[in-house]
């Protein structure tokens, strides 16, 4: 007993006389973590890392004296910056200034600070919170999250308070976006971008709550927007160009404060802070409405995937996968429940890359279905029960489309399909095998097709290596002998693909799409969401200098927020669609919900809702893509 307690006492002596000699090491830490001018600052201060480059960025007013800002900084624990926080700097030259922080080792770290001058009659385009600042809460889109309601047209505007932290939700985020100069005044719309709708007022009645609709084929006064500056810092009035009225609201018992419109006046519920935010993915309403095609004379109205093919004369083909006909459509716009969908996929022939109107589009249609279905372009084969085509590209006259093909759940071939267009909507649809593409499974050609400028097409697949995780391979064929194929193995062009690890471009999450936009080639990745208890529902993007990769570290670009009766929604086939150039530099990706969430019954008082049954669009800056 007395020697365990000798070694016991002589060890807390050893370990307090080690815990004596300790010496810490020096701090490495060299971070800017908080920038905040003293006054004069209109919103947060949006700081960030890209590529090694340390970046952040200011918005003032426009009636700050750049000459004499005086920021407050905090920087890593033991580390100093310089100049010094609260040092007065000028920047009326350049607007930006560079600070060094040095950390307690010695390690020093480069920032570039740039200051934004605010004047929302000289911005076009940009993204905002807005802050009613009597009632201290956001404008937002109204309703239940959880059962689609923020998505809907005629949803209602309210306030309330930023979601964690006091952090705004996207619902709660919101796009001016400049049309049109009147009398000496600027119009907007507002954009939520969480629904990708517009802020419109209901008519000319005073009090009447305000909502959100699509956007109107002809741009009407309900939804364009004058923002007045009030005489204090940051705080501004939105007039609607219509009805004359100011944005203001209305408390409600029970409820969130109502967004309502009311006769101009000094009122303070009148009176908004305009915060500018850095440019986030948005919903594109205008591409999730082409989708609801909600008449029986439309053909294919509800389908999982939505990939493209830009055509030379300015058409777009729109392929689909498994497609429910117009026909079923019953009073309401639903499905009976007793009804599978009409056909295993179909082609959609879009007018022009600005059409949006459904009705514009019709299906195509073969004159050689085996299964009497016109409107399925690419047939089944004998022991097979679908034929799911993936991405093509066009070659002169011909579109070449890949497709895989299979029995109930499992892929048995895939097959390369000459299209030709024959008269009005009517195409032929021509069945190849290429050697190595085709009579394997192993890799599944549909992440996507690239027609090149080097002569060649390049067809990416992939192979699934767990739930969530797939490497991602690349093919080519000359864009003059579409029937020769060769696969890239790590080092060269060989004559049969293979599987091995130094064969992949890239290793690829649940979902994978891979295009070129920008003289890049971009991946689309999409976390598993299939499964009901995966939280995780987000898209990220990379891209490459070269077909074979290495393709950067993926970026988080967008959180899928769809949910089925209350419970997360499935969703799946991502898709990239740089043809639809909206002049903003900003990329258009679809994905597809599939019918329920965490197997919840589709039927609902004896109707399935298509909407859960339809592609999704968004868009994505450039900037959350590439280094800036």
């Amino acid at each position: 007993m007395k020697k365990v307690l000798f070694l016991l006492i002589s060890g807390l002596v050893l370990f307090w006389a080690c815990k004596d000699n300790y010496i810490m090491p020096p701090h490495p830490g060299r971070m800017i973590k908080q920038f905040k001018l003293a006054e004069g600052q209109i919103g947060e201060t949006v700081i960030s890392r890209t590529d090694g480059k340390n970046k952040v960025i200011v918005t003032v007013g426009k009636s700050v004296d750049l000459k004499a800002l005086t920021p407050l900084i905090t920087v890593s624990d033991k580390a100093s910056i310089s100049p010094a926080s609260g040092q007065v700097i000028d920047v009326s030259a350049t607007k930006k200034i560079n600070y060094t922080v040095t950390a307690e080792s010695g390690q020093v770290e480069n920032w570039e600070v740039m200051f934004v001058v605010f004047d929302p009659n000289a911005v076009d385009y940009a993204s905002y919170t807005i802050k009613n600042m009597a009632a201290a809460k956001f404008l937002q889109v109204a309703g239940d999250i959880k059962f689609t309601e923020k998505y809907r047209n005629n949803q209602k505007i309210d306030l309330f308070q930023g979601a964690s932290e006091g952090v705004p939700d996207i619902w709660q985020k919101w796009k001016l976006i400049y049309k049109l100069t009147e009398n000496n005044i600027r119009y907007y719309e507002m954009m939520n971008l969480h629904s990708g709708k517009l802020l419109t007022s209901p008519g000319t009645a005073a009090g009447a709550e305000l909502l959100q609709l699509s956007e109107k084929g002809t741009v009407g006064g309900d939804q364009l927007w004058e923002v007045r500056e009030k005489s204090a810092q940051g705080l501004f009035s939105f007039i609607n160009k219509g009805s004359g009225m100011a944005v203001s609201y209305i408390a409600a018992v029970g409820s969130n404060p109502k967004v309502i419109q009311e006769v101009i006046s000094t009122d303070s519920k009148q009176q908004w802070n305009l915060s500018p935010i850095a440019e986030t993915s948005y919903r594109d309403d205008k591409a999730v409405t082409f989708f609801e095609r909600n008449s029986a004379m439309q053909g294919s109205v509800a389908f999982d995937q939505g990939t493209s093919v830009p055509l030379s004369d300015g058409r777009v083909l729109w392929i689909t996968q498994d497609a429910w006909d117009g026909v079923s459509l019953r009073a309401g716009n639903v499905f009976d429940c007793n009804h599978f969908f009409s056909y295993n996929n179909s082609v959609m022939i879009q007018p022009s890359r600005t059409d949006w109107d459904p009705a514009h589009t019709p299906n195509m249609t073969i004159s050689n279905s085996a299964h009497n279905r016109p409107k399925q372009v690419f047939n089944n084969q004998p022991g097979t029960t679908w034929s799911w085509p993936g991405l093509g590209v066009q070659i002169g006259n011909d579109v070449w489309v890949q497709c895989g093909e299979g029995k109930d759940l499992n892929a048995t071939n895939q097959s390369l399909y000459k299209l030709n267009e024959v008269a009005g909507n009517q195409w032929s649809a021509i069945r190849m095998m290429p050697a190595g593409m085709s009579n394997q499974i192993a890799i599944n050609y549909a992440a996507g097709m690239v027609k090149s400028n080097d002569g060649y097409v390049y067809s990416f697949g992939f192979q699934g290596t767990g739930i969530t995780s797939t490497n991602v391979f690349v093919a080519r064929f000359a864009q003059s002998n579409p029937m020769n194929w060769t696969f890239w193995n790590g080092s060269k062009w060989a004559d049969t693909p293979t599987t091995a690890t130094e064969a992949r471009v890239s290793p690829g999450m649940a979902n994978v799409s891979v295009s070129y936009w920008k003289g890049k080639y971009v991946m689309m990745n999409m976390t598993q969401g299939f499964f009901c208890d995966n939280s995780v529902r987000e898209i990220y993007m990379s891209y490459s200098d070269s077909p074979t990769g290495p393709f950067s570290t993926p970026k988080k670009v967008y959180t899928i927020v769809e949910y089925f009766k209350g419970v997360y929604a499935r969703y799946y086939t991502p898709a990239i669609h740089p043809e639809f150039d909206n002049g903003r530099d900003e990329l258009l990706l679809t994905y597809c919900l599939n019918v329920t969430g965490c197997d919840l019954s589709w039927c609902e008082n004896g109707g399935m809702d298509p909407y859960y049954y339809r592609v999704k669009g968004l868009r994505v800056p450039a900037s959350l893509i590439f280094p800036q």
